[in-house]
């Protein structure tokens, strides 16, 4: 997973045609820690479809302001630099799976 500061947030986030997923974490979020290894894992199940890349919120205060991170964990994904879906808090790594597959379907 790439991780992404103010500077190079809106550069990661354009990649033409393919969806980038970002996760809104914090050192210091426990449910973030839980997330964490979750997306890593699915990273190598969606590596060639989905780039997975991370955003620590206390690193990248512009872009989280800038995305309306209230509440962490967040997971944005992105299509050519605009968010298409999110959704926030853990969920089980067979959820998160599905709900990729979805968003690549509906996405095309």
């Amino acid at each position: 997973m790439k991780t992404l500061t103010d500077a190079s947030f809106d550069a990661e986030i354009n990649t033409p045609n393919k969806l980038v997923l970002v996760d809104f974490f914090a050192i210091w979020c426990g449910p973030c820690q839980i997330l964490g290894p979750i997306l890593e894992k699915l990273s190598d199940n969606f590596k060639d479809r989905i780039i997975f890349a991370k955003a620590d919120v206390d690193q990248i205060p512009i872009n989280a302001q800038k995305f309306s991170v209230e509440r962490i964990p967040t997971v944005i994904v992105f299509k050519n630099g605009k968010p298409v879906n999110t959704f926030v808090g853990l969920m089980p790594e067979n959820t998160i799976n599905d709900w990729l597959e979805n968003l690549l379907k509906e996405t095309k």
